[in-house]
């Protein structure tokens, strides 16, 4: 489940930018980036996901789990 993919690589590399995701899964998976962007804010919209603005990086945005991964 794509979904499940990119929460588990978000959880592993947060705190994680969309961009860093999409490359990832473009070169791993030859998903395309709207794909993931999609599959990112679906999954913060259902509560997996926390976004917040990066320190010193206007409009720059990254993703981490909402609950960590050990509870």
């Amino acid at each position: 489940d794509q979904e499940l993919e990119v929460l588990r690589y978000i959880s592993n590399q947060a705190p994680v930018t969309a961009r860093a995701v999409a490359e990832h899964f473009a070169s791993s998976r030859g998903l395309a980036r709207t794909t993931v962007l999609t599959v990112i804010e679906r999954l913060r919209k259902k509560g997996y996901l926390d976004r917040r603005h990066s320190e010193g990086q206007d409009g720059i945005y990254v993703y981490a789990p909402r609950v960590d991964q050990s509870e």
